[in-house]
């Protein structure tokens, strides 16, 4: 009898015995949607279903090692992925299209080195443009490559699916109708609920629960590799990433710089200094709408952290609440924190707009955080 055995974090192993028993008892979908917070992990699982699926071994699968484990693992068998990519990219001329010895750059190289860098990192949050989204022309593009399909499973992974413009979704959508045989779909998507629904309805629903703080710390740590500075992992960084490898790994650069500016921001905000204040803005670098709602998502942080200090709940940003020292502000209570984070959500939503430029609006929040009890 066939064994199945998915590699992945502990705390997501129920979601896993799930598909092992599926495959076990050859009842596997053709179509399966893997949803749940970026970062912790779908395109990882999604890979070690489509290896579990195309393992041709007689004992435990996926081998590794068998013809089907490797084309599934093969960053050059660009079929096997569908991604958000920038109309320019998806306009990029074909292999069969370009002479030989030509060194122009075709679809399958960009679509090659997206995929390099999922398999190095399947954690990463930040591989695709903003810009950029699954189209109908590269829906088409890949129903077109089933004729070549031969008598091999095909297993296609759809990364951010939620991104799938209208026209997509609804070619998508004839797609899974009338799915190939042999051929299985896996979806990974943030949020299901951006999917049309007729598609929902036609994948089986895994939902992928976040990792617990020390999965986070180990899986960012193998990530990053045998010369990776454990220290680099700190509290405060695995506190921002909310259990998502995705996200600890993004910060591990990142939050010394923002959580400083943050508790700055805060303190020279309380003590009206706003000169110094715009001056530090100025230096950081947040004059981007990413870069400047990156930092306030972690000013979030560390208010909703001093309102669980005085509630005596677990800190998410220890590191940095030690080094503020709120008793030097006695007239901020629960009350001015509670309006300061929703005047800070407010300013991230006014910066998403893009009416404002964010340096503005950011200088608008220094003046205007926790108005009447400075």
């Amino acid at each position: 009898m066939i064994n199945y055995r998915l590699k992945g974090p502990v705390s997501q192993e129920r979601q896993r015995i799930r598909v092992m028993a599926a495959l076990r008892e050859n009842r596997f979908p053709q179509a399966i949607l893997i949803d749940g917070p970026g970062g912790i992990g779908k395109k990882a699982l999604a890979m070690e279903i489509a290896k579990a699926l195309q393992c041709t071994a007689e004992g435990e699968r996926p081998c590794g090692n068998c013809f089907g484990c490797k084309m599934a693992a093969d960053p050059g068998v660009t079929d096997n992925w569908l991604f958000p990519m920038e109309s320019k990219e998806v306009q990029a001329r074909s292999d069969d299209s370009v002479s030989a010895g030509s060194k122009a750059k075709t679809i399958q190289d960009i679509k090659r080195e997206y995929i390099e860098q999922i398999v190095a990192n399947p954690y990463r949050t930040d591989i695709f443009s903003a810009a950029g989204e699954i189209s109908v022309n590269l829906i088409r593009t890949m129903t077109g490559s089933f004729a070549m399909k031969g008598d091999r499973v095909r297993v296609v992974i759809v990364a951010e699916a939620d991104r799938m413009n209208d026209s997509a979704a609804n070619a998508f959508l004839k797609t899974l109708e009338e799915v190939p045989p042999d051929t299985y779909f896996i979806l990974t998507a943030s949020s299901r609920d951006r999917l049309l629904q007729t598609i929902r309805s036609r994948c089986l629903a895994l939902h992928l629960l976040t990792l617990s703080d020390a999965e986070v710390r180990e899986e960012t740590l193998r990530v990053l590799g045998p010369d990776a500075d454990e220290d680099s992992v700190s509290a405060d960084v695995i506190g921002l990433a909310e259990g998502s490898p995705g996200k600890a790994l993004f910060y591990v650069d990142r939050a010394p710089a923002l959580c400083r500016l943050a508790s700055d921001f805060l303190v020279l905000s309380l003590r009206n200094e706003y000169s110094e204040l715009f001056d530090r803005l100025e230096d950081a670098s947040v004059a981007e709408v990413a870069e400047a709602n990156g930092f306030l998502e972690v000013l979030s942080f560390l208010i909703s952290d001093i309102m669980r200090k005085e509630s005596g709940a677990p800190l998410r940003l220890p590191d940095t609440m030690a080094q503020l020292d709120m008793d030097a502000f006695p007239r901020i209570d629960a009350t001015a924190l509670e309006i300061a984070l929703a005047t800070v959500q407010e300013t991230i939503s006014r910066i998403a707009s893009r009416r404002t430029s964010p340096t503005v609006c950011l200088q608008a929040l220094a003046i205007k955080l926790f108005e009447g009890s400075k």
